[in-house]
């Protein structure tokens, strides 16, 4: 007796489903893979950038602590100019 004519088919069938599984589990591994680059990326710009906003903090503590300086001194000596210049 021979195969039913379905089998026949359904063992294509089942050929294609297997090759197509294959197909996406390989694609779902590289997505995974690409992901986990970006995500490892991520991470070190995240640090970087958390690196160069303490930078920024700093030197604009410094840029304020300078100007006050500056605003200080130029005060003391318009304060003398004054002084100097009353009659």
């Amino acid at each position: 007796m021979s195969e039913p004519f379905f089998q026949g088919k359904f063992d294509d069938f089942r050929v294609e489903v297997i090759d197509r599984l294959a197909r996406i589990e390989t694609l779902h591994a590289r997505i995974i893979e690409r992901l986990d680059h970006i995500n490892g990326t991520m991470d070190e710009h995240d640090d970087a950038l958390v690196e160069h906003e303490k930078k920024l903090a700093r030197m604009r503590g410094a840029a304020s602590i300078l100007a006050a300086l500056v605003a200080a001194a130029v005060s003391v000596m318009i304060s003398r100019i004054r002084f100097w210049l009353a009659p």
